[in-house]
């Protein structure tokens, strides 16, 4: 992913945060075991950061992340390794309206389909950050865990992208381009019950993922990681990349909103104590390119609150 190692130690290191909605079916022994304690859904505004990764290198993580939810009036979908699951979900039910249970699985995995059952089962809402994969995403293998994902009308996280390179004195199998934003136009068309998410929006072939955003109404994209760092003495370049605002040539939106930036979802994909930093890039791109009032409140948490039943 497109980020510093910081960040990256992320996925290496797994979760123990994430959330079930107050939609969810709940699970009698975690009935049983955690009383639920949520902040107040009715706070207007409320953010969505769709790319929250677990630091298994803070003890108090999930503390400190409901207290920036509560703080910033934000819930965060917690991308969460497979061998952190149970944790992670006994976290989410105790505040279902902070944190949004998200499972990671390896897609090249000889188990990732059962991986995908056990998280189905514990009540997970999606998967992601699906990524280092030794295969184009639309590979016929890793179909059976789209299918999965599209029978529980799940939010898949893809990267999208340039991915960093972890090991620079060792050989490894990976490459960028089989993330490339254009393999999630068919994987909508192929599953339209998923609602997918490129993290990165393909950095940098942004062109190509609002393209694919364009005419696909379950596609949508974050702008998480280095993108809005390095646009920012020319953020109205995005105009041009989200050029159909106002106009017939795309597809159904959220709320039928007009504005081609409808198509971008709030991710951070940082620690903690940045994410306030990305809200802030977000709204320079908001002001540098006129998006307006109505189309900035499904971005920042609109849109997705609508796809996981959050009240907002």
């Amino acid at each position: 992913m497109d980020q510093t190692f910081s960040r990256r130690d992320f996925l290496k290191a797994a979760a123990t945060s994430t959330a079930v909605l107050s939609t969810l079916h709940s699970s009698p022994l975690l009935d049983r075991l955690l009383p639920q304690t949520s902040s107040d859904s009715s706070r207007p505004g409320r953010i969505l950061d769709c790319h929250v990764h677990f630091d298994d290198k803070n003890p108090n993580f999930i503390d400190d992340l409901v207290k920036l939810c509560n703080r910033l009036n934000m819930s965060a979908c917690v991308l969460t390794p497979y061998a952190h699951r149970r944790i992670v979900a006994e976290a989410a039910h105790r505040y279902p309206m902070e944190i949004i249970p998200m499972g990671f699985v390896e897609l090249d995995a000889s188990d990732a389909s059962q991986q995908v059952k056990e998280f189905r089962e514990l009540n997970y809402r999606g998967l992601g950050e699906l990524e280092f994969v030794k295969k184009p995403f639309t590979d016929p293998g890793y179909f059976p865990v789209y299918e999965l994902a599209n029978e529980y009308a799940w939010t898949v996280l893809f990267h999208t992208g340039i991915v960093l390179r972890k090991k620079f004195d060792e050989p490894e199998n990976v490459a960028s381009y089989r993330m490339r934003a254009f393999h999630l136009e068919e994987i909508a068309r192929r599953y339209p019950r998923i609602t997918v998410i490129g993290a990165h929006c393909g950095n940098p072939e942004y062109e190509w993922a609002a393209e694919v955003a364009r005419w696909n109404p379950n596609i949508f994209f974050d702008l998480s990681g280095s993108t809005l760092k390095k646009f920012k003495d020319r953020l109205t370049d995005f105009r041009r990349v989200f050029w159909w605002s106002g106009t017939e040539e795309g597809t159904r939106t959220p709320n039928n909103d007009s504005s081609a930036f409808s198509k971008l979802v709030f991710g951070s994909d940082t620690s903690l104590d940045s994410v306030e930093s990305v809200i802030g890039q977000y709204r320079a791109l908001f002001q540098a390119c006129g998006v307006p009032d109505s189309t900035q409140k499904l971005v920042m948490g609109g849109t997705l609150s609508k796809v996981f039943k959050l009240s907002h």
